[in-house]
Parts: C-alpha cells; sequence; structure tokens
C-alpha cells in the first residue's frame, strides 16, 4: 500500500466537510472554515500552502458563480440556454484555481495529454487484464445501450432535443472533467496517494451535484461515476477518455429522465 502523508490527509477530510457544509446551505460553520484556513495557511509548508490556496479559491470561485448564475437569472433568456450559460460559469473556479498553481510555479494538469491503454488491469484471482481491452468492450456496451435507450423512448425523441442533450452532456463533461480529474485529482494524489485521492474527489463530485438540487440517488450515482472516471483518468494518464464517458453517462440519464434539464420532447 501506498504511504499516506498525514499532512495531506488531515486538509483533504477539511476540504470535504468544507464541501458538506457548503453544498447544504451551513454557511456560518463554512465561512468560519473558510476564515479559518485563510489565517492558518501562512503556517504549511509550501506543497501544503498550495493545496489550501485550491480549496480557497475552489470555494470563492464557486461562490462568485453563485452570484453570476443569479444576475444571469435576471436576463429573459431561455431555460436551455440560462443552464448551458451556468455550465460556462465553471471557467470560474478552474481560472482561479490555476492562477493559484501557476503562482507556485507548478503544472497545472498532468492529463492533458493522449490517452495511454497499454496500462493492464489487475483482478482477482492473478487475472491480468489489458486496459486496452477493457475500453473496447466497455464502448461496445455503451453504444448498444444508447442504441436500446433511444429505440425504446415512449413516443420518439426527435433529433433536435437529443442535440440539446448531448450538448448540455458535452459542455458539463468537459468543465467538470478539468475541475474534478483534470486539476483537483492529481493535487489530491500528490498530497495523500492515489487510493485516498480518487475516494476523496470521487465523493467531493458526489456531494457537489447536491448543490444543483439533485436527489441523494443523483449523489450516490455521482460518488459511484467519480470512481469510475478517477480510475479511468489514472489509467490512461489522460482526462479526454473521462470527458467521453462522463457526455455518455449524463446523457443516459437525461434521456431516461432520472435527471431533467429545460428539453422539450415534442411530436
Amino acid at each position: 500500500m501506498e504511504w499516506i502523508k498525514p499532512k495531506g490527509l488531515w486538509i483533504s477530510g477539511f476540504f470535504l466537510l468544507m464541501m458538506f457544509l457548503f453544498t447544504r446551505g451551513f454557511y456560518h460553520p463554512f465561512f468560519v472554515l473558510l476564515i479559518g484556513l485563510f489565517l492558518i495557511i501562512v503556517f504549511f509548508k509550501e506543497e501544503n500552502r498550495l493545496f489550501g490556496w485550491m480549496i480557497i479559491s475552489f470555494f470563492l470561485g464557486n461562490l462568485l458563480l453563485g452570484y453570476m448564475d443569479t444576475f444571469i437569472e435576471s436576463f429573459h433568456l431561455s431555460p436551455f440556454l440560462l443552464i448551458m450559460m451556468s455550465q460556462l460559469l465553471l471557467l470560474i473556479p478552474i481560472l482561479m484555481i490555476s492562477f493559484v498553481v501557476k503562482q507556485f510555479n507548478q503544472e497545472i494538469t498532468p492529463y492533458f495529454h493522449r490517452p495511454n491503454f497499454t496500462e493492464e488491469i489487475q483482478l482477482p484471482f492473478k487475472i491480468v487484464f489489458s486496459f486496452r481491452r477493457f475500453v473496447l468492450i466497455f464502448g461496445l456496451i455503451a453504444v448498444l445501450f444508447l442504441g436500446i435507450t433511444l429505440q425504446f423512448q415512449k413516443d420518439g425523441l426527435h433529433w433536435l432535443p437529443f442535440l440539446l442533450i448531448l450538448l448540455f452532456a458535452l459542455v458539463n463533461a468537459i468543465f467538470d472533467e478539468i475541475l474534478w480529474r483534470g486539476i483537483l485529482l492529481p493535487k489530491l494524489i500528490r498530497h495523500t496517494n492515489q487510493p485516498i485521492g480518487i475516494v476523496i474527489t470521487s465523493i467531493a463530485f458526489g456531494i457537489n451535484t447536491t448543490m444543483f438540487g439533485f436527489s441523494a440517488m443523483i449523489c450516490m450515482i455521482y460518488i459511484f461515476l467519480g470512481f469510475m472516471l478517477a480510475f479511468l483518468t489514472v489509467k490512461a494518464q489522460s482526462v479526454f477518455p473521462a470527458m467521453i464517458a462522463h457526455t455518455y453517462v449524463t446523457t443516459i440519464l437525461l434521456l431516461n429522465e432520472v435527471m431533467t434539464i429545460p428539453v422539450y420532447y415534442g411530436s
């Protein structure tokens, strides 16, 4: 088992606690912790100080995102356009965290490269499975399942609503993966270890969905999805396969109305 860095683990737990308080609307204790982090961050060593500033910029970016989202809602725009603009606002925390990382002269992410499918997956009973074959099999299953889903739509699905769903899923996946698997995951791995980094980002990713009013079931789905996407990113050493997988899962959830966005299924 990889060695766990205790201070990194403590800061990661602090991040999870702040995430829970922030998404559930417990703003008084959240701001107490945020101000406390401001006060003690000067005593951290450089690596932990970087991660502390990343946490601060993440939440400040999300606060600014919330205010901008409210401001945009004051315009008379279509519901779909509003939700798309809300997705684009994810650039705010992404840019703020990226700025902090660059101030410490570090690479923003090591995962903006071509995927590497030469890795192998170790299964129980000493079974070694090719990662390339794993991706191929699941890709074929995904295409088949999407085809079946489209075939059994209740009233049929017109091409325009489907394209709008696909557009939303793609934009959401790109920005989510840049933030969670592209930037936060490698930093958490560096400050704890690989298994802990995957666990922390996956739980935080799932909790973050509750900020948008999704149910506990959706939260659990996204925690599990976070595990799978983090595993895929680490194995491929690239965030691009996770973007594709995330787009697919969101599309399936929307087509089956497990989640909804303002797209009309007119006849």
